[in-house]
């Protein structure tokens, strides 16, 4: 899913978001930003240890990636705000991507 914004950025004002904090989760904000939410081993490993590789992708880096997703799926930027809220001090937000 993409995150898409409204005008033109300007300096000190951000982005106008296209869709409603509700409806935009932390996986859209970070699947915007990133590649992946962990990063592959280096080259060397998959040439001289694939059994290592493949270990480490299906046993480890799959269930990480998984639990990730599924966590960050159910956050959403209207779930950050209240918190944030909950600690406020000052006025107005803007959301910072």
């Amino acid at each position: 899913m993409r995150i898409s914004a409204k005008g033109r950025y300007a300096l000190a004002a951000g982005y106008q978001l296209a869709r409603m904090p509700r409806q935009i989760t932390l996986l859209d904000v970070l699947s915007a930003v990133e590649l992946s939410l962990i990063e592959p081993t280096e080259e060397t490993v998959l040439e001289k240890a694939p059994e290592i590789e493949e270990a480490m992708r299906l046993a480890a880096f799959k269930k990480i990636n998984d639990t990730l997703k599924n966590v960050m799926e159910n956050i959403t930027l209207e779930d950050l705000v209240t918190e944030a809220q909950k600690h406020k001090t000052d006025s107005g937000y803007m959301y910072y991507i």
